[in-house]
């Protein structure tokens, strides 16, 4: 990892740039999680607070500088926030998340993020397995997990939300 701008750079696309958080991408963070179309299938199902995206940031902070991976900020080459994409779990199984500002949907920059991040994955295993999960509904997810090479293992339900459960064969 590099840094720029005391961000750790995680990894580059063509057209994306993955790094680590700073307490001042909350404002940034809250746009995209204010959205109620943007929130529909993530996390609580509805937007978020100051108070939560705040949270969520030190979350986010402390936890890439525990373990080396989180859910980190999703940008573009000039530095706008764009989004959310990483992973959560733990060491044995990690699972593949990530959320796009609704005014980029329909680019391919979620399919274009999720395949860096398999990649990613593959270099920084330590023999975990890679696990997704896509709220009933989620078309788009599920497009795209599928189109990264993801398996879908069947029903789960995760905090009373019904979901489809995939793993990804790397």
């Amino acid at each position: 990892m590099r840094a720029v701008d005391d961000r750790d750079v995680v990894l580059t696309t063509p057209r994306l740039v993955l790094t680590s958080w700073v307490p001042g991408d909350v404002g940034p963070l809250l746009e995209v999680h204010s959205d109620p179309e943007s929130m529909r299938f993530v996390r609580h199902g509805r937007p978020e607070s100051r108070a939560e995206t705040e949270q969520l940031i030190d979350h986010y902070i402390t936890e890439h500088a525990a373990r080396g991976w989180t859910k980190w900020r999703l940008a573009d080459p000039d530095g706008g926030l764009i989004g959310r994409a990483g992973f959560g779990g733990d060491a044995g199984e990690r699972q593949i998340a990530l959320l796009v500002r609704r005014s980029h949907w329909g680019r391919g920059l979620a399919t274009e993020i999720a395949e860096a991040l398999v990649d990613w994955h593959r270099t920084h295993a330590e023999g975990a397995t890679l696990t997704a999960l896509a709220a009933v509904g989620n078309h788009a997810s599920i497009s795209v997990l599928k189109k990264v090479g993801f398996v879908d293992t069947g029903a789960e339900d995760y905090d009373g939300v019904p979901c489809r459960s995939f793993v990804h064969p790397s």
